[in-house]
């Protein structure tokens, strides 16, 4: 197998029935009575908390919230750049606003004076008892899927739990972006963060299986490894993949920025995430934005948006008990991806692209008729407008 790192590329380049919510927020009610809103989060770190919470607040203070900052305390040092949630941060903290805490559960800030609303993710089948407990000390708990509000409650969660999805920004992501293709190959891509979670072993066995050096494809990883103690190098020589196997090209460690990032998503003919879990699964759904058919796990949070018709649903196999290097993870479950499937999938897409391509375009009409950051902060709005704000 090839396997080319290409750290300095791209430069330039059916569930328990959940209520109805309206989520047509009441512009008149905006007007004259502006809805305010302290928001706790990590902003100006590259995670995935801090990332989607400055875009929905970004999209929430473009509907006319009047949104106040309570940074949740964190290791890494933050660099706030954009210049409107500088302004946002300096705002002072009204006690008696409705406060969302938008982090991991066990960061909530549950002493706020106002009603609390905890919104949150994660990844496996259940949660861990300190979140279950930081859950109920809220007044309501929002999570972005039906399936993770479903194990939120069978968890424990007594309060109510709302489903409030999150979104993408179609101004980012989109069909007709410039492609800069690597090889003349059918691509297969993946963005994720190296670690078992994301199932990076499940999917180059699986290319692996499925293809070899005489076939005309090409699997494209963008990684990012925060890890000093993973060798990513060393564990892909450990899955002992066959000598004939197609190449691999890896974008190790390099942060791109969106325009970036949308231009690699263009360059590619499928995008594949035979993940383990996802409180939301934004990379599959800015793929599925820029038009690209997706081959996604059937299990957890990108359910929401991910099916049959608009994408390639990947069976699983079973539940395992998921990796305990997390502590949030002890004692729970993931999914195992069914590897037989994924090897038929990507032979089926590659054997059918005119067939993907439809496919692809059909998921970024509907996405972008349903999840952009637009709709999602027009979601907030409404339900904070029932509850008081």
């Amino acid at each position: 197998m090839r396997l080319w790192v290409l750290a300095k590329c791209w430069r330039h380049a059916i569930l328990t029935p959940q209520p109805t919510i309206d989520v047509t927020p009441d512009p008149r009610r905006l007007a004259t009575n502006p809805l305010r809103i302290v928001w706790q989060s990590r902003w100006g770190i590259p995670l995935g908390y801090a990332v989607t919470s400055e875009e929905l607040v970004l999209a929430l203070d473009q509907q006319g919230v009047e949104i106040m900052h309570r940074p949740t305390p964190w290791h890494m040092p933050a660099e706030l750049r954009n210049q409107r949630l500088r302004e946002i941060a300096a705002r002072p903290v009204q006690p008696d606003a409705i406060q969302v805490s938008y982090d991991q559960a066990d960061l909530f800030d549950t002493q706020h004076a106002g009603r609390k609303i905890g919104y949150t993710m994660l990844e496996v089948d259940s949660l861990p008892p300190d979140w279950v407990a930081a859950c109920n000390k809220m007044d309501e708990v929002w999570t972005p899927s039906p399936w993770g509000a479903e194990v939120f409650r069978d968890a424990g969660v007594r309060r109510p739990v709302i489903v409030m999805p999150l979104g993408y920004n179609p101004q980012r992501f989109h069909q007709g972006l410039p492609a800069r293709r690597l090889e003349n190959r059918y691509t297969f891509l993946s963005v994720f963060e190296w670690g078992a979670r994301k199932g990076p072993d499940v999917l180059l066995k699986a290319y692996s299986r499925a293809f070899n050096k005489h076939d005309a494809v090409l699997l494209v990883l963008r990684v990012n490894n925060h890890d000093t103690r993973l060798d990513v190098a060393r564990q892909i020589a450990n899955m002992r993949l066959p000598s004939d196997a197609p190449p691999v090209a890896l974008i190790y460690n390099r942060q791109l920025n969106p325009d970036q990032l949308g231009s690699l998503y263009a360059s590619a003919d499928c995008f594949v995430m035979p993940t383990r879990g996802e409180g939301w699964g934004m990379p599959i759904l800015e793929a599925m934005a820029c038009g690209l058919p997706t081959i996604a796990t059937e299990w957890s949070g990108q359910t929401a948006f991910h099916h049959s018709g608009v994408g390639y649903p990947l069976r699983v196999r079973s539940l395992a008990p998921a990796d305990a290097t997390c502590p949030y993870y002890i004692g729970l479950r993931w999914a195992e991806p069914d590897p037989d499937h994924l090897v038929e999938l990507m032979r089926h897409v590659y054997a059918n692209p005119g067939e993907a391509r439809q496919i692809g375009t059909h998921a970024a009409s509907e996405v972008a008729n349903r999840w952009t950051w637009a709709h999602a902060a027009a979601r907030v709005i409404a339900r904070t407008q029932t509850i008081g704000g």
